[in-house]
């Protein structure tokens, strides 16, 4: 039943994104771009609530994070939950958005600012994530989201989203020959509304310096 809530979420978001992408992809109103070079470091900080499933059992929880950004490509992002049933952790990992680069450099954008921004936003995650129990537990952690942009100046503040993600820890212990007597796995699923500040990096003048010959 919760794997069955969690597809149909998961196929419902790849569909809207699906649809926005057909429906703007006749209109030109960007440049691919959108200022990833003229702010080129970026610090998103976000909070909202979310769901946290371990043992089948629900448990609604807060989010909070911070992502540091190069280009929109890629960063590190240290999130942390807490729960009043199901405990709270820390995450450090890495942050990974493949489908920037991807199409800008094949000519591929729907050339519709929301609908660009929303799938370059599609984020995949990978890190390790302290579980604040006591213990000193820590697992592994894999996520993936994407952001929904609500306004976005080209200023210091680059705007304001709205971000939908997921993330699963496995802290089963290794070491142990047979399956643990507790699960120690558990999902969450969760909404932050984000404030992104832009720093200038001058990414475009890291290029070296071309000559002609003559």
């Amino acid at each position: 039943m919760i794997w069955d809530t969690r597809l149909r979420v998961i196929v419902g978001s790849i569909l809207v994104l699906s649809t926005l992408s057909a429906s703007a992809s006749a209109q030109r109103g960007g440049d691919g771009l959108y200022g990833r070079w003229d702010r080129g470091l970026t610090l998103a900080l976000g909070a909202g609530p979310g769901a946290t499933w371990i043992s089948g059992k629900a448990d609604i929880s807060i989010v909070g994070e911070a992502r540091f950004l190069v280009a929109d490509v890629a960063g590190l992002v240290l999130s942390g939950r807490w729960g009043p049933d199901s405990g709270q952790h820390l995450f450090l990992g890495v942050d990974l958005r493949p489908l920037f680069p991807a199409l800008f450099f094949l000519y591929k954008q729907t050339w519709n600012e929301f609908a660009d921004l929303m799938l370059q936003s599609i984020y995949f995650e990978l890190g390790v994530a302290f579980l604040l129990d006591g213990h000193q537990s820590t697992g592994l952690g894999v996520g993936f989201g994407f952001g929904i942009p609500i306004y976005r100046p080209l200023t210091t503040l680059r705007g304001l989203w709205f971000r939908i993600g997921t993330r699963y820890i496995n802290a089963n212990p290794s070491y142990r020959n047979t399956e643990p007597n507790v699960d120690r796995s558990e999902w969450t699923l969760y909404l932050t509304f984000v404030v992104r500040l832009g720093f200038k990096a001058n990414i475009g003048r890291w290029e070296p310096t071309r000559y002609r010959h003559r």
